[in-house]
């Protein structure tokens, strides 16, 4: 046991320093390299797609709290039409749409569809 506590103690410190001369230094952009000549044709930029038309969740799908437009958390006590929830679920806004949600589960129990205008 000692001798493989050992073997690992010293690959710890050997492995670290091994690899620091392959990171790059900060503070020294394009050592030797330059751009000139060279344009961004051809190469994608990475950037967010934005979606024209927000998800609208189904009955039984798992919420996604990143996925929802307009998230919040709705107090069902607001709203004439709308019963308490049963014991463990609770309402969330998903753009215009009030989603019954299991707190443990995530499951969209039930979808209220255009309930906010």
């Amino acid at each position: 046991m000692r001798k493989f506590t050992a073997a690992l103690l010293a690959a710890a410190i050997v492995v670290p320093s091994l690899a620091a001369p392959a990171m790059a230094q900060p503070g020294k952009p394009n050592q030797g390299h330059s751009n000139q000549g060279h344009s961004n044709q051809g190469h994608a930029t990475p950037a967010k797609k934005l979606s024209q038309t927000p998800h609208r969740f189904k009955k039984g799908e798992k919420f996604d709290r990143s996925r929802a437009s307009h998230y919040q958390t709705v107090d069902y006590r607001k709203y004439r039409n709308v019963k308490a929830p049963p014991k463990g679920y609770h309402y969330v806004r998903s753009g215009n749409d009030l989603l019954l949600v299991g707190i443990t589960s995530g499951l969209v129990a039930a979808v209220t569809m255009n309930m906010f205008h």
